[in-house]
């Protein structure tokens, strides 16, 4: 079977509710997080536990009371140094969030829950210690957690190594900077439902949470009849009807030495998908700029990135691609170099093995 290998999971959706949890991602480590939708943007609901980079080099990071057992309830603490780094502290397709405008990812977050005086109480985890159904002190003022952002005080470290806060405040760290030596973080606390935000010390040991990006919007013509589609975003539902809402049913197939009925779409993949009459729909989901694809020996039907890319950019180590032999389809098949989002292409391939696509 051929299978296809998305380098980048990221989900987007565009139902405007105050939460809703899509899936886990998973860090270099293997750590495996909940994450939630809120308003248009996806955030970690836990506390970063990661111990390497991207590429595997080792992070410098603490733990509370260097007690090993607390990362499994808080997280790690990690100064602003560590995560301003190339090698990437999130997963692949998430991010720090940044601090420095209006537009900001925190600002964003923090308008749609209300603002910054009711926010954290939207934020922060529900129940107390003295209570035994919590992590925060009494009386965690205004927390209900509708958000699903499930914030939790893991306290910090200062610049000599003392721990402090634990079950007081939460601290995230943000991306941006202030100066050489401050940067950026955002509060939550034990005793207001408010949510604040300064620069501090970048070797203050903080908490992360990452949140995904960017989204984008790909509209895509179809004629009526027979079309040749692809999926060019990472989205939360991949159902071919929630993407191609006029589209004709149990008409989708992909092709594997033979046709096969489907009913949801794979980033890479190529469908055949039938419409009464012509039209568009609008796609919306977290943009792909690289994407692996597995080809079987003689044709394939793929699809491509969030962007044109030309065929002859593919990397394609083994040679694999026949060249002349991509073939877009619009009432007849038309012989072309280019892949252009939302849309299903042959490609032969003179014996199986991978090709990656890249827009970077």
């Amino acid at each position: 079977m051929k299978k296809t290998i998305v380098t980048i999971v990221v989900i987007f959706s565009s139902h405007f509710i105050i939460a809703q949890e899509y899936r886990t991602v998973t860090d270099i480590d293997g750590n495996v997080y909940q994450t939630v939708q809120i308003g248009d943007q996806f955030w970690m609901a836990e506390n970063l536990k990661v111990t390497h980079y991207q590429n595997g080099d080792e992070i410098p990071c603490n733990v509370y009371n260097d007690d090993p057992s607390n990362a499994a309830l808080y997280g790690r603490l990690y100064t602003w140094y560590a995560l301003d780094d190339e090698r990437g502290i999130c997963p692949d397709g998430w991010h720090v969030p940044s601090d420095d405008e209006a537009d900001s990812e925190w600002q964003i977050l923090v308008d749609y829950l209300g603002g910054g005086s009711v926010a954290g109480g939207k934020m922060k985890a529900t129940g107390t210690i003295e209570a035994g159904d919590g992590l925060w002190k009494t009386p965690n003022e205004g927390a209900t957690n509708e958000s699903g952002f499930t914030g939790l005080p893991g306290g910090f470290r200062d610049d000599s190594g003392v721990y402090d806060e634990l079950s007081i405040t939460g601290y995230f760290w943000t991306s941006t900077e202030e100066h050489s030596s401050a940067s950026y973080q955002r509060s939550l606390y034990y005793d207001w439902e408010g949510i604040s935000g300064f620069a501090i010390s970048k070797s203050r040991g903080f908490s992360v949470r990452c949140v995904a990006g960017p989204t984008s919007g790909i509209t895509v013509d179809y004629q009526s009849d027979w079309n040749l589609v692809g999926l060019p975003l990472e989205v939360e539902d991949a159902s071919y009807n929630l993407i191609f809402p006029e589209s004709i049913e149990g008409t989708l197939y992909s092709f594997d030495d033979g046709y096969i009925l489907e009913t949801s779409l794979i980033q890479g993949e190529g469908y055949w998908l039938r419409f009464e009459s012509a039209g568009s729909t609008t796609i919306t989901g977290t943009l792909m700029n690289e994407i692996t694809i597995s080809l079987n020996e003689g044709w394939n039907l793929i699809s491509g990135l969030s962007e044109d890319v030309s065929i002859y950019s593919a990397l394609d180590p083994d040679s694999i691609i026949v060249l002349g032999t991509l073939y877009g389809f619009n009432g007849g098949y038309v012989e072309t170099d280019m892949l252009v989002p939302g849309k299903g292409y042959w490609i032969r391939a003179n014996t199986s093995g991978n090709i990656m696509l890249t827009s970077e």
